[in-house]
């Protein structure tokens, strides 16, 4: 009866260990489960907040790139459409040519008048030396 008393007295001891390390894991489990409830609250509010903020920036580059109030900015800025002989294009070459579009506003004006009109100065190319030239893509 000693030896089994004895069993007994063993598995009951290992059997309340055992009970006691399942709890302890049990608690510290728990309390990992709402730390990381807690951190992903905060994850969350964070996200939230920082698409908040997208939208309320979307909604001012909105408004500061509407026609009306570029018109304003460029008109304190003393900017206003380009004028006839303006606009320049700069050909694969490197010389700079009058639009086309300028071209044939001037030719409707000389048709108009019946005269030509005096062409604006043409700017010649910029030399090597003085500004670096940039080669369009696919040019040798």
């Amino acid at each position: 009866m000693g030896t089994l008393s004895r069993e007994w007295a063993i598995s009951m001891a290992f059997s309340l260990v055992l009970l006691l390390v399942f709890g302890l894991g049990l608690v510290w489990l728990n309390i990992e489960r709402v730390d990381l409830a807690y951190e992903l609250n905060k994850m969350q509010r964070q996200i939230d907040e920082v698409e908040a903020l997208a939208a309320k920036l979307e909604v001012e580059r909105n408004t500061l790139i509407t026609p009306a109030r570029l018109r304003e900015v460029a008109r304190d800025y003393g900017l206003g459409p380009a004028r006839p002989g303006q606009i320049r294009r700069v050909a694969a070459s490197g010389e700079i040519e009058t639009s086309p579009l300028v071209a044939g506003v001037e030719d409707a004006r000389q048709n108009q008048k019946g005269q030509p009109e005096a062409q604006p100065a043409q700017k010649s190319p910029a030399r090597a030396k003085d500004k670096p030239r940039v080669k369009p893509a696919g040019t040798p």
